[in-house]
C-alpha cells in the first residue's frame, strides 16, 4: 500500500548511500546512523513509494531493477546539485563573472584604462568587455543586453534607461605650451579671436555650448578642422593644427606629450550620463566598477558635478 505522504529528501539520501556503498552498515557509518536507521528509512521509502526497492537475502539489501532505475535518476539530481553548489562557488569568487562595459571615447582615452586595470587587482577573475562606440550605439547595446552598463554623453537620449549624470566638467582650452597664449592663467573668449580652432562635431552639446559662448561674447570663431573626439582633438593640436576647447579629461592625457590645457572664463561643460537597463539589479563587480570610474574623475578635482544621487535634468 502506498502512503500519501512523498518521499522524503532524507529517505532518498539514505537509498543513494545504501546503492553506493552496498550495505546498510557502510551507509550508515558514512551517514554517521546507526544501522537500525538506514534500515527504517530504506522501508520507509518503498512503503511511501510504493515500489520493492531491495530484495533481502541473509541480511543483505540487493537492489531491484526498479531500485537501479530510481538510482539513474537520483544521481542525475544530485549531479544537478553539485552543478549548483560549484557555480555558487565560482559567482561568489567572480570567477566566472563577465562585466560588459560600453564606453564614449573621451572615458575611454581616460577614466577607463586606470578604472579597468584597478578594478582587475581587486576582481582578478572578472573578465571586462570594454565596447567603445557613439551614445547611439551604445544605447541600443544596453536594450539588447550587450553590455551592462554604458557612459554615454549627453546628446543620447536616455528614454527608457536608468540614467544620471556621472559627470559635469568645465571645458579647457588646450595649445602646445610654446603657444603665446599658454603663459596665461584664464582665457577670455575674446583671446580666441582669429585662432584656427579645432572644433567638435557639428551635433556635440559641448559644441554648440561653445559655440553659443562666443556668441554672447560678440565672436566669430574660426572653425578649421571638425572631429567627434575630443582625443583626436588634442592629437591634432599636438601636430599644431591650431587650439582646441575640449573635454579636461581628456587633455590631462596629452600634458606630458607637451600640450598645456587652460581654464576658460567662460562657461562651456561637458557632461556623460551613466546608464543601465531599467528593472536589471546590477552586480556587485559593476557596482565596483562605477565606484572606481567615479574615484578617477574625483581625483582630477575636475567634476562640477557627479555621483549616484545626480539626477538627469534635461
Amino acid at each position: 500500500m502506498v502512503e500519501d505522504r512523498g518521499v522524503s529528501m532524507r529517505q532518498i539520501e539514505v537509498f543513494r548511500m545504501v546503492m553506493r556503498l552496498g550495505t546498510a552498515n557502510r551507509a550508515a557509518s558514512a551517514l554517521h546512523v546507526t544501522q537500525p536507521a538506514v534500515t527504517q528509512l530504506v522501508q520507509q521509502l518503498e512503503i511511501r513509494s510504493g515500489l520493492k526497492l531491495f530484495e533481502r537475502a541473509k541480511g543483505k539489501l540487493m537492489p531491484t531493477p526498479e531500485a537501479h532505475a530510481l538510482m539513474e535518476e537520483v544521481t542525475r539530481v544530485y549531479d544537478g546539485l553539485d552543478a549548483v553548489q560549484r557555480k555558487i562557488v565560482a559567482l561568489r569568487s567572480h570567477e566566472e563573472t563577465v562585466l560588459r562595459i560600453g564606453s564614449l571615447h573621451a572615458l575611454a582615452a581616460s577614466a577607463m584604462p586606470w578604472g579597468l586595470a584597478q578594478f582587475q587587482r581587486s576582481y582578478p577573475r572578472t573578465r571586462c568587455q570594454l565596447l567603445v562606440d557613439s551614445s547611439r550605439v551604445l544605447r541600443e547595446a544596453l536594450f539588447q543586453g550587450a553590455v551592462d552598463l554604458a557612459f554615454l554623453g549627453d546628446e543620447a537620449d536616455t528614454s527608457g534607461l536608468a540614467s544620471s549624470v556621472f559627470y559635469e566638467v568645465a571645458a579647457v582650452c588646450v595649445m602646445p605650451a610654446a603657444h603665446p597664449l599658454a603663459r596665461k592663467a584664464l582665457l577670455q573668449a575674446q583671446d580666441l579671436q582669429d585662432i584656427p580652432l579645432i572644433g567638435l562635431s557639428a551635433s556635440d552639446p559641448a559644441q554648440r555650448r561653445l559655440e553659443s559662448a562666443l556668441a554672447q561674447a560678440g565672436m566669430q570663431p574660426r572653425f578649421v578642422i571638425e572631429t567627434p573626439y575630443s582625443a583626436t582633438q588634442c592629437a591634432l593640436v599636438l601636430a599644431g593644427a591650431g587650439l582646441a576647447v575640449t573635454n579636461p579629461l581628456v587633455a590631462r592625457e596629452y600634458l606630458a606629450l607637451g600640450l598645456r590645457a587652460l581654464p576658460l572664463a567662460f562657461n562651456v561643460s561637458f557632461r556623460a550620463i551613466l546608464a543601465f537597463k531599467p528593472q536589471q539589479a546590477q552586480s556587485s563587480a559593476a557596482q565596483e566598477f562605477v565606484s572606481l570610474c567615479r574615484r578617477y574623475v574625483a581625483a582630477q578635482g575636475l567634476a562640477e558635478n557627479s555621483g549616484p544621487d545626480k539626477p538627469l535634468q534635461p
